[in-house]
């Protein structure tokens, strides 16, 4: 089927907004209507979401439909729209999905005026609040697509290729295509599949015959030898292409566009994880799915820049937490060699916030599982599906019935993957374990504002944060593997959340028993990394998280000026405060200190204690060891105790300032990689050595002071942008002094003005706590940093981006807007010919 856009000329409104709430547009698609609501302390989703509130929203759009549509089958494709969708075509219920994270397709052909216009509205009803722990975003915040093609065609989503065997150089792929009758007559068509490499060259056509009988779905599995495979794989991402063409009567009457690459996956605990027979530990990050000052928008450009961040950073994988990922990740881990573990929900049966997903758990997961395998079928970064995360009734009968259950529909659905299921054994132990008393109890409280797995989670977290000592002994107790052990014998990798004291425990418990830490605090990944590099049944990691996010309001936030601890915070907190990767893509000290730990760099990596806050009082935290930034620019501080800290692979470190020794301490694994030194703030140059244990050098590195001057610095991340409405330019915005050194302690508001060929979708800064959103003009640095991001719009031409702040002069760029040649070759395609 033809797949086109369906992204522009949308008007988004908001039921039951005052009169000046006009109806916004036009606009293009994705579009998060929640980044756009002002933050509200008073909102009943509170921090989960950084006190944005939800809404019922309602896109729109008419458009014409053709009369040459009348004999041909039309169906909107939604990547994802948050949440609770309903979609009607003139006025009349077409369809929709309660998962805001769904693909799902709605056929029009029944609602349709040919020959007339028609319109398209999408309510989203994100009114129930709270239903996440995390900012969702609100409305179509995925693109929405229009395929249309004849009555036989091939069925969206329904070409699916997997490896079956690598023998050598030479691969065994299977292709299976789905091929829909919509007409009222059987019909006989030949499958024609073309495999193409990567670079280009076509291999020899496969055809086979297909007999699908009148409204029906028929499918013919094909099997291609390919010799000399070029191979997919961390290391050497290649992708192939395949194209399904529908024939009858020797004329192509449907075609199908697909990107794959060829991989094997195997995993056992003897050997371990291994990709092409190639053994790989997992260096994860679990991700949510907003992008920062963004939003939920999902847009390639956003993911592709994340992605690239974090496979530089170190990461080989991630995990799409916890939810499903889009299409735009997956496209991007395909393209940068990023392992993924896809997962399906955060909540069962039980709540976790009030109005969450269990509501719609048992008479939907079924569906969004088909939906989630479908997405992610032929995306070779996928290796894993996670059927449920931290599911505290997975302690319970009716709990230990349901994984089995979705895992055996899992491996029907997809036998070419692994499954595990996130368990917090920790959560398994403390939470109730009769199913007739945890039923009566959410019963009672759907009448109430009371949120029945309340506490549970609050014990949880807080534990989780500060009792981490007491956290490694309570989850070896025996208890806790009578708790998980029937959960774990339905997977094929027993997912350990928080449970790295079971590591080496279970290996001899369980020795055919394979663990990923799915989920571990971000501040222990060097230490845990020393733990299981040698445990071939443990195969990876995946940090709490790899990237900072909006909600779960200061959750990892040392904040200063207070020893109490908190889950999270108050208004006007705003994100989570995660250590490794700000929300604007800025690499924290934590992220070098993995780096380290993971072998990929020796260092040295200098990071100092904010001096200015030398002295105070600092909430502690599990979820965040230090922080400390790179640099020595500290104006006014003079004098001041400075903390330093050197973190670096070797025997030992030499700390110097102005070319003086300020002192040696040991470094390397024995100290977990740091090095610490306190003295006397004094500006100059701060210079760290590390040595190896014969003496000599491994590396040094200086921070240099700021000198004189104020000035505004723009970093663009690239100079042109493609005049596709989906395209994003990245500028980090600077304060240095006149060298370009920069000033952390220069904090102020930066105004962006836009101007031309694109618009401003975001503007922010990475401090946690802060009254301020995302989507205004102007915004507070933090740390001498903020981020803008320029939208392109579907015209060629150019964008000015203009900067002003105070005490500065003002700084203009200009990026080029280039007309596209062609659709992204990553895209998935369907095609027909042209209607004649």
């Amino acid at each position: 089927m033809l797949r086109e856009s369906f992204n522009q000329d949308w008007y988004v409104a908001k039921e039951g907004a005052e009169a000046r709430d006009r109806p916004v547009g036009p606009v293009t698609l994705p579009y998060d209507a929640m980044l756009f609501e002002e933050r509200d302390p008073d909102t009943k989703n509170g921090g989960n979401t950084g006190f944005y509130p939800g809404g019922i929203y309602r896109y729109s759009k008419t458009f014409t439909a053709p009369e040459g549509w009348r004999e041909r089958s039309v169906i909107l494709e939604f990547e994802g729209v948050y949440q609770r969708s309903k979609v009607y075509v003139n006025g009349r219920l077409a369809g929709g999905r309660p998962s805001g994270y769904a693909l799902f397709h709605v056929a029009l052909d029944e609602f349709l005026e040919f020959g007339a216009d028609n319109t398209i509205e999408v309510v989203a009803d994100n009114s129930d609040e709270p239903n996440s722990r995390w900012y969702t975003g609100s409305g179509i915040y995925r693109p929405v697509h229009l395929m249309v093609g004849e009555r036989v065609h091939v069925a969206p989503t329904g070409v699916r290729i997997a490896t079956q065997e690598l023998s050598g150089s030479t691969a065994t792929v299977i292709i299976e295509t789905s091929v829909v009758n919509a007409s009222a007559v059987e019909r006989n068509v030949t499958v024609v599949a073309r495999l193409i490499d990567p670079e280009g060259v076509a291999l020899a056509p496969v055809a086979g015959k297909l007999s699908v009988p009148a409204h029906t779905t028929g499918t013919l599995r094909q099997e291609v030898s390919v010799v000399d495979a070029a191979l997919w794989s961390p290391e050497t991402p290649q992708l192939h292409h395949a194209e399904v063409s529908i024939m009858q009567d020797a004329e192509v009457i449907d075609m199908a566009r697909e990107e794959f690459g060829i991989r094997t996956l195997a995993v056992d605990a003897q050997k371990g994880l291994r990709i092409n027979g190639v053994s790989v530990k997992l260096r994860g990050a679990a991700i949510h799915h907003d992008h920062g000052v963004i939003g939920a928008h999902s847009l390639d450009a956003a993911d592709e820049r994340r992605i690239r961040i974090l496979k530089e950073a170190g990461f080989n994988a991630i995990r799409s937490a916890h939810n499903p990922a889009s299409r735009a990740l997956l496209r991007a881990c395909d393209r940068h060699g990023v392992l993924v573990m896809d997962e399906l929900a955060d909540a069962w049966f039980l709540p976790k916030v009030k109005h969450d997903y269990s509501h719609h758990f048992e008479e939907w997961w079924e569906r969004d599982l088909e939906a989630l395998v479908a997405n992610a079928y032929n995306h070779p970064s996928v290796i894993m599906y996670s059927i449920g995360n931290e599911i505290s009734e997975t302690a319970t009968p009716r709990g230990i019935a349901a994984n089995r259950e979705i895992a055996k529909k899992a491996r029907e659905l997809d036998p070419t993957r692994l499954i595990t299921n996130s368990v917090n054994g920790f959560l398994n132990l403390i939470a109730p374990q009769d199913d007739a008393k945890i039923a009566k109890k959410a019963a009672a409280a759907q009448n109430t504002e009371e949120n029945p797995n309340k506490n549970l989670i609050r014990v949880l977290n807080l534990l989780l944060g500060i009792l981490d000592r007491m956290l490694e002994r309570i989850v070896r107790l025996p208890a806790v593997d009578r708790r998980t052990r029937e959960i774990f014998a339905e997977v094929d990798v027993a997912g350990y959340n928080y449970m790295v004291g079971r590591y080496e425990l279970d290996g001899r418990l369980h020795p055919q028993r394979v663990i990923v830490g799915s989920e571990t605090r971000a501040a222990h990944t060097a230490a845990i990394w020393k733990r299981i590099e040698s445990l071939p049944h443990v195969i990876g990691d995946f940090a709490w998280t790899g990237w900072d996010y909006i909600g779960e309001a200061g959750i990892a936030v040392k904040q200063y000026g207070t020893t109490k601890r908190a889950i999270y915070h108050p208004y006007p907190a705003l994100l989570a405060g995660e250590p490794v990767i700000d929300i604007t893509g800025f690499r924290q000290t934590q992220s070098y200190l993995d780096e380290i730990g993971w072998h990929l760099a020796r260092g040295p990596h200098i990071a100092v204690e904010p001096v200015n806050h030398s002295g105070e009082k600092v909430m502690s935290t599990g979820w965040r060891a230090t922080n400390s930034i790179a640099s020595w620019s500290w104006e006014g501080c003079e004098g001041r105790t400075a903390t330093v800290e050197v973190y670096a692979d070797a025997a030992r470190v030499e700390l110097q300032l102005n070319g003086q020794t300020v002192g040696t301490e040991p470094s390397g694994a024995g100290e977990d990689y740091l090095s610490t030194f306190t003295l006397p703030y004094r500006p100059g140059q701060l210079t760290a050595i590390a040595y190896a244990e014969d003496g000599s050098e491994i590396g040094r590195r200086t921070l240099s002071s700021a000198g004189t001057g104020l000035r505004l610095a723009l970093r663009p991340e690239s100079t042109s942008l493609l005049a596709d409405g989906a395209d994003l330019a990245y500028i980090p915005i600077l304060l240095t002094d006149d060298a370009g050194t920069l000033r952390p302690l220069a904090d102020r508001s930066v105004t962006v003005q836009v101007e031309g060929a694109g618009t401003l979708l975001g503007l922010g800064s990475a401090e946690p706590i802060t009254t301020e959103d995302f989507a205004g003009d102007t915004h507070r640095t933090f740390n001498g940093r903020a981020l803008a991001v320029v939208r392109a719009g579907h015209r060629a031409g150019e964008v000015t981006v203009t900067v002003t702040a105070d005490e500065c002069e003002p700084v203009q760029i200009r990026l080029a807007v280039l007309q596209p040649d062609s659709l992204p070759v990553a895209e998935s395609v369907h095609q027909s010919p042209p209607i004649r």
